[in-house]
């Protein structure tokens, strides 16, 4: 089944607040969302229809097993993005969080799991990589550290 985007959205969302212990309510998804509370209660209902999540009138929305599993799916890929871009390319928390939004729907399976392979290979030592560092002086400047260019290699693979 093919799911849209704002489907899963309003998954994560609803998967955010039962894990967090708090109520799933239309009202309390509508102010995430920032809809109206009759908006959320049509996506709601649809998602009732096609089995993702369980709904009574004026009660909280419960998640079915298949909707668990997009809305775990979905949250783990925006943490992982988040975090690639927060902690590996250095963009700010808030914009961080926007773009990993937007990503979460975009990249296939196999990018997602190497990209999860990557940040877990950058960031398994408590101390970032001096490439890493390198990286983000130059983000920051435009321009390559002295240590890249001091270097031999540097100039080897710049074809100097």
């Amino acid at each position: 089944m093919d799911i849209s985007e704002n489907i899963e959205d309003y998954l994560e969302v609803i998967g955010r607040l039962i894990g967090s212990g708090k109520s799933a309510s239309i009202s309390a998804i509508a102010q995430i969302m920032g809809v109206s509370r009759p908006s959320v209660t049509q996506i709601v209902s649809r998602m009732a229809e096609i089995g993702l999540v369980r709904h009574k009138p004026y009660g909280d929305v419960k998640l079915t097993q298949k909707g668990k599993a997009i809305a775990e799916s979905v949250f783990r890929r925006h943490r992982l993005f988040s975090e690639f871009l927060r902690d590996i390319l250095g963009i700010s928390e808030g914009i961080a969080d926007a773009e990993a939004c937007k990503l979460e729907h975009s990249i296939g399976p196999e990018t997602t799991e190497r990209l999860a392979a990557f940040v877990h290979f950058v960031n398994a030592s408590k101390k970032p990589p001096e490439w890493l560092l390198y990286f983000r002086e130059y983000a920051e400047t435009n321009r390559f550290p002295e240590v890249c260019v001091r270097c031999p290699r540097f100039k080897d693979d710049l074809g100097d």
